[in-house]
């Protein structure tokens, strides 16, 4: 796939002034900050915006932030500050009222107006230490750039070709981590063409319905012998897809114990269990971009990133939604994405 060159959008980025610093890895699972980090790219560049990064208190990280996972491709800043006064943007006032009814308590209300105030006061804190005006991440709207053109990167196309583009761009494994990946290819003997699929449990049953694996795997339309990759939380499902189809040649990373993902669990693990389950979730995706076909959802992180990433490619496909309304559907949020992922479902029942 076709890749923006890092050098040239590196120098064009330090052209830009304003500059936002954004702080990926504030309190959503790893491919949703991945999904926030891209379109905050894309409206920079739209916007003609300096993009800086934050990433020391990263939730998959152990204090170093993005770097243990991936390549640099801006300049990072490292004031403390950021953890207090930067965040994910703040839903709409409208959004909040509607809360406080069905709660029938202030509380909604009484947070956005704490958050206000910390942007502002975040204002004047990075005035002082910058000398000059600075967005946040909370700054990014919420919809995305439709169309984009950067002449100087050679862009000129909607959302989704942006997206890949930036997405491949940043998507530069640390070395330490492609080592990983190759000493995992070795240890599980997948072969050079295989097909991959994302199978979810844990806490995403709290959105949506989960879609069990058998449905998944057979819209792959494979062949005795065939090699499948399954990314998935839990390990109960690689065994009953194990049991489903004992003539597939079947993988995964997913660990023995492992029977669901579920985030705020998984933000009160120790820095270094984080790092490997972290680890291991970017090597399979990364395995699955790299996959012969694919299928996934539209309710799950890693699928979203899988799709967007390969939109074009006439053998990836959301089990949940037409090829033809997904550009459309994979902006929305997620319980929009559920209520498409339900309807669809229940269309080819």
């Amino acid at each position: 796939m076709e890749r923006l060159d890092l050098k040239a959008y590196q120098n064009l980025n330090e052209s830009f002034s304003p500059k936002m610093v954004y702080r990926v890895g504030v309190d959503c699972g790893f491919f949703v900050e991945m999904n926030y980090l891209v379109n905050a790219m894309i409206y920079c560049l739209a916007h003609h915006i300096r993009f800086q990064l934050y990433s020391a208190d990263a939730n998959f990280g152990t204090g170093v932030g993005w770097t243990e996972y991936f390549r640099p491709f801006c300049e990072e800043v490292h004031e403390s500050f950021h953890q207090k006064y930067n965040f994910h943007r703040l839903p709409s006032w409208r959004r909040v009222l509607e809360l406080c009814r069905s709660q029938r308590s202030l509380g909604p209300a009484a947070w956005k107006v704490k958050k206000t105030v910390n942007t502002f006061i975040g204002r004047v804190v990075s005035y002082r230490a910058y000398g000059e005006k600075v967005l946040f991440a909370q700054d990014v709207p919420n919809e995305p750039v439709e169309w984009c053109v950067v002449p100087e990167l050679g862009i000129d196309g909607d959302y989704m070709s942006t997206f890949a583009l930036l997405a491949r761009m940043v998507w530069r494994l640390h070395p330490d981590i492609q080592r990983q990946e190759d000493s995992y290819k070795t240890m599980l003997t997948l072969p050079p063409i295989y097909s991959g699929v994302q199978i979810r449990g844990g806490d995403k049953v709290t959105e949506t319905r989960l879609i069990d694996g058998k449905t998944l795997i057979e819209k792959l339309n494979l062949l005795d012998g065939d090699s499948l990759f399954i990314l998935t939380d839990d390990y109960r499902q690689f065994l009953q897809a194990r049991e489903d189809f004992p003539k597939l040649k079947l993988s995964t990373l997913c660990q023995e114990d492992e029977t669901g993902y579920h985030h705020k669990r998984f933000c009160q693990e120790d820095s270094q269990s984080k790092k490997k389950a972290i680890t291991r979730l970017i090597i399979s995706a990364d395995l699955l971009l790299s996959s012969r076909s694919f299928v996934g959802s539209i309710t799950t992180g890693p699928s979203v990133f899988i799709l967007k990433l390969r939109h074009g490619d006439p053998r990836v496909r959301a089990i949940d939604c037409p090829k033809d309304e997904l550009p459309a559907a994979l902006q929305l949020p997620i319980n929009t994405r559920a209520r498409i992922s339900t309807r669809n479902l229940k269309k080819s029942q």
